[in-house]
């Protein structure tokens, strides 16, 4: 501990002195430093130093010394003793009443005594004390890093420092996760967040760096950040609950420092088994998905036991993708490797927060930036599905503001044991809300027959051919007019052929439309009163609006009738 005044009048060269003031807070005030101060004081005091004086600057002048010793405590030195018996024969009462009332400590010291001695046998039990204390920090990084070494838990190595330094700590990170021997640490950080929006409280920050203190009782709470050691590890902080009146020096901060650094490496450490885990984890269940007819026989069982998994219960497949992810955190997760990969181990616990809140079971994976997710299925599967998915979306905003996902959902039969065909579907319904550009959409693989179908067309060659051949010239006639014959069409056929219905949800005037109704029969050589014409315009255009027919074919097909 650092030194008090205490301490220091009871040294034997202080024998003849007398405190004439404050003699309650001999204890209570710490001595850093001691220094000899004469009129004026200025800003040459410091916090928390003992200041010797003669009076000086102050001769004859009662006032002055009054000014002088207000300055000396205003500064926020521990104490003043003042020698008597050249420039100041006594000490004022108004001096003494003074320093009294503000609990200052002021001690009268006999002439004849030298402040070189004073000083010399000071600064000797100071930088003593200093030592030990020291000393003791270098222990206590020492073993804090062997704590570390050891696997030992993080509230065992916040119990060790508590019993060292006499406080209570208790750490938290940005996601709110708590580590305390305490047993109610929630309490504590809701002290320090009530007495840091209290106006009326001082938040001392200027004397130590990354740290902030508040007066409480007979005490002080304090705040100190701790920095991550990589981009991919969460900053927290430390609250620091000091009672007794036990000192802030910088003895005490040398070891919340060391603190900090431990706290820093055990993350680093429990971060890698849970990224080993969570790889080995997500290995399982990709291995479930990519193999078909795989049975539930007794490795499977046991290596699902092993990572928590209960394959006995139905699970629906949730297939996701996000066209905006990268772009979004290159700068929140600037690195060598940022993107995907950097986050999926945060985007994996926003889901399974998501299924506790569903209370379902879940299980998580990811390939070529895909998220992969079984949740749990029961007669109410689809509202619960959506209910989830609003939560992952929800949780994922926060994440990432601005994170868009496209999902795509499947299950096959009951979905037991049905990973492979589930994630089949998942997939598939997924690919097709994709190229029917369709972002944010959730796309259920039951739901995807006309789409299936249109893309099996879309894959045959006669197929394309008579779909381009038929839409050639609305495309061609776009491109040169940029006029949308293909959305007036669409717009068209939704009213069932109402032309005052369509202008108006296409916002034109009945006119217009019939004019490019009359321009769309003039390009494709087909009538709209035909409802055979008009079918083949409808199916061609569906087709084409699955994305498969390549542009690089319609291009080549434009230039060939431009010809």
């Amino acid at each position: 501990m650092a030194c008090t005044v205490k301490e220091i009048v009871n040294l034997q060269i202080f024998n003849i002195a007398k405190v004439k003031a404050g003699t309650a807070f001999l204890d209570k005030r710490q001595v850093d430093w001691m220094a000899v101060i004469e009129s004026p004081v200025e800003n040459f005091v410091r916090k928390q130093e003992f200041v010797l004086t003669t009076g000086m600057g102050c001769a004859g002048d009662p006032q002055l010394l009054f000014q002088f010793v207000k300055d000396v405590y205003e500064s926020g030195a521990s104490a003043l003793a003042i020698a008597v018996g050249r420039y100041i024969f006594d000490i004022p009462a108004e001096i003494i009443r003074y320093a009294e009332e503000n609990e200052f400590i002021l001690i009268e010291l006999p002439w004849e005594l030298r402040f070189a001695d004073i000083q010399r046998e000071t600064m000797k039990e100071i930088n003593l004390r200093q030592e030990q204390f020291s000393q003791n920090a270098i222990h206590i990084q020492k073993m804090l890093i062997d704590f570390v070494i050891q696997g030992k838990d993080l509230k065992d190595i916040l119990l060790y420092v508590e019993r060292e330094l006499h406080c209570v700590i208790i750490f938290a990170d940005s996601k709110g996760r708590l580590k305390a021997s305490n047993e109610k640490p929630e309490e504590i950080i809701q002290l320090w967040n009530d007495l840091e929006v209290n106006e009326e409280m001082n938040i001392d920050e200027s004397v130590y760096r990354q740290v902030q203190m508040i007066p409480y009782k007979n005490g002080y709470l304090l705040k100190k950040d701790i920095a991550a050691q990589s981009d991919d590890l969460v900053e927290g902080y430390f609250i620091i609950l000091v009672e007794n009146n036990t000192f802030l020096n910088h003895n005490m901060l040398q070891v919340l420092e060391s603190l900090s650094a431990a706290v820093a490496l055990w993350i680093s450490r429990e971060d890698a088994i849970v990224r080993t885990e969570i790889r080995l984890r997500n290995e399982f269940i990709w291995g479930l998905a990519k193999t078909p007819d795989r049975s539930l026989d007794k490795n499977i069982q046991s290596r699902a036991k092993v990572f928590g998994y209960n394959l006995n219960i139905p699970y629906i497949c949730m297939a996701g993708y996000s066209e905006n992810l990268d772009d979004l955190t290159k700068e929140q997760f600037s690195g060598t490797d940022f993107g995907f990969k950097s986050i999926i181990y945060y985007i994996e616990e926003e889901v399974r927060y998501a299924a506790s809140n569903v209370n379902k079971q879940v299980a998580f994976t990811f390939d070529n930036n895909r998220l992969i997710i079984f949740l749990e299925a029961q007669s109410d599967t689809q509202s619960i599905v959506h209910h989830f998915l609003n939560l992952v979306d929800k949780r994922l905003n926060m994440l990432i503001p601005g994170i868009l996902f496209t999902w795509g959902i499947g299950m096959h039969k009951d979905g037991m044991m049905q990973f492979y065909q589930s994630y089949k579907k998942a997939h598939s319904a997924l690919d097709i809300g994709l190229k029917l550009n369709s972002p944010g959409e959730r796309i259920n693989f039951e739901d995807t027959q006309l789409n299936r179908l249109l893309l099996h067309l879309a894959n045959n060659a006669e197929v394309k051919d008579i779909t381009l051949s038929t839409i050639a010239p609305l495309l061609e006639y776009q491109e040169k007019r940029e006029m949308n014959l293909i959305d007036t069409f669409i717009a068209y056929d939704n009213q069932n052929g109402n032309v005052s219905q369509a202008s108006r949800v296409l916002n034109l005037h009945r006119q217009s439309l019939l004019y490019r109704l009359r321009k769309i029969e003039s390009l494709t050589n087909l009538s709209l009163d035909n409802p055979d014409d008009v079918f083949l315009l409808k199916i061609s255009i569906k087709i084409w609006l699955t994305g498969t027919l390549k542009k690089d074919r319609e291009k080549n097909y434009l230039q060939n009738l431009s010809e």
